[in-house]
């Protein structure tokens, strides 16, 4: 979680660029334990799951289980495939740094760092614009879920559910270290919440409603495409998984597998629940969750608990993470080091105004998004898909990768890339990645303009 790792939120600013203590070249005697595996595993599982997670349902029920089940399958295998790119760029770029003499345990690692050491710091700029757009992305899809809790009063739960999150995020100068602590313990009831609904839903599920003939239609799964990336990218924690074992190729890898898998099974088992649960009809008209929430049973209790649990900590941990955002930048603009901050053990405290002015800049464009319709909620996570986790987990580390070979440095400073695929064949492999991302790109802007262009020519006919 943020900025604890232990909660189902992805998204943190120093996860994509932070400091690092470790030095695994300094240490080749030492270790990675498998509980440290097990560990980083359990790090991309539980940042894998977040807030969206109750928008599956919705998502499958008019594409229908099987066709979804696939697709899911595929998204999965694409990050995993982009996952290990972006390893191998970060390991790279440390290789890099140390190739030119410098501490690599005092640099950055994270996406931002290889993007500014490929790019400079245009490509650095960019990365922080994207990640902020994908936040905000996320925190309207969010603030639009509490709202969808007591649908009658959507616009006002809005209000309520934004305003008061804010107010114990930047309330006070104690507020980041209590919404943390308070997000630990939200997401440890999450936890329970999803093995309570799942051992309560087995046996009132009705499972021959996955394979019903009339809920499966293939041709819708190209829409479907954007939420389930949304749904399952992990790409932002993959720095920190890299740190935590030691910048090992082998062991990051093994996490990163097992981790991902994880989420993988609980996602369709999560579609599968969700699909046997509500007649085939009415998930295709209502989002399955409201019908679930709306009808009295075992599983209206820790179905209620999930999701306001999930709704809380995506919230909690994307106010926290769009903080560090602006701290950073203010940092940044003012010429503060952040490792003068950690040396010296000050903090800058903010006062009230400032911190209502943050809370504003934050809250105020994401809830306004928010508040215009209910729909808003499976449009933002189908925006944040298309684009900002498309362009960043998607586009850029292919890119970043072939660059980085292009330019040949650090091929021969140690990087033993024969542990993978021949040189030739992992260019090609970046190449048809690249590929893949630039197509799903192409496809959802093609989705979204086709609409406008289509009411421009009957204007002009």
């Amino acid at each position: 979680d943020v900025p604890h790792y232990h909660s189902p939120i992805r998204l943190h600013t120093k996860l994509l660029s932070q400091p690092h203590s470790t030095e695994p070249d300094k240490v080749p005697s030492q270790t990675i334990s498998k509980a440290t595996i097990l560990n980083a595993a359990f790090l991309v599982s539980g940042t894998t799951i977040g807030g969206g997670f109750l928008a599956l349902p919705a998502v499958v029920a008019p594409v229908g289980f099987y066709p979804s089940t696939l697709t899911i399958i595929g998204v999965w295998a694409y990050f995993l495939a982009q996952s290990f790119v972006l390893v191998e760029c970060i390991l790279t770029h440390r290789q890099q740094t140390q190739a030119r003499g410098e501490d690599a345990s005092d640099s950055a690692s994270g996406v931002s760092a290889v993007a500014r050491s490929v790019f400079g710091r245009t490509g650095e700029a960019f990365v922080a614009v994207v990640l902020v757009v994908l936040m905000e992305a996320t925190l309207v899809s969010q603030i639009s879920r509490a709202g969808l809790m007591i649908p009658h009063h959507y616009r006002m739960t809005c209000a309520v559910s934004a305003i008061s999150i804010a107010g114990l995020v930047f309330g006070t100068d104690r507020g980041v270290s209590f919404a943390s602590k308070s997000n630990s313990i939200l997401t440890l009831l999450f936890l329970l919440s999803a093995g309570t609904l799942f051992g309560v839903g087995v046996g009132s599920a009705d499972w021959t409603r996955l394979g019903a003939a009339s809920s499966m239609h293939w041709g819708m799964v190209p829409s479907a495409i954007p939420t389930f990336l949304q749904l399952l990218v992990y790409g932002e924690i993959v720095p920190c998984v890299c740190e935590l074992l030691q910048y090992r190729r082998m062991p990051i890898r093994i996490a990163i597998l097992l981790g991902s898998f994880l989420t993988l099974g609980l996602q369709i088992g999560w579609a599968a629940l969700g699909t046997a649960l509500v007649p085939v009809g009415t998930a295709n008209v209502l989002d399955p969750v409201t019908v679930l929430l709306a009808t009295p049973g075992m599983v209206r209790i820790p179905l209620l608990s999930l999701a306001v649990t999930a709704i809380l900590t995506t919230i909690l941990g994307t106010y926290l993470a769009l903080l560090s955002s602006y701290q950073d930048l203010a940092r940044n603009r003012k010429g503060v080091a952040k490792h003068d901050e950690t040396t010296t053990g000050t903090r800058r405290k903010y006062s009230w105004r400032e911190r209502l002015l943050v809370a504003s800049i934050i809250t105020a464009p994401a809830l306004a998004i928010a508040s215009t319709s209910p729909t808003i909620f499976l449009r933002a996570i189908d925006f944040a898909g298309s684009y900002p986790v498309l362009m960043l987990w998607g586009v850029l580390p292919p890119i970043m990768a072939l660059v980085q070979r292009y330019r040949g440095r650090g091929s021969d400073q140690g990087h033993d890339n024969k542990k993978g695929l021949g040189d030739v064949g992992f260019v090609a492999w970046l190449i048809m990645l690249s590929s893949i991302s630039l197509a799903l790109v192409a496809m959802n802007v093609k989705h979204d303009i086709a609409p406008l262009l289509s009411k421009v020519a009957a204007l002009l006919s």
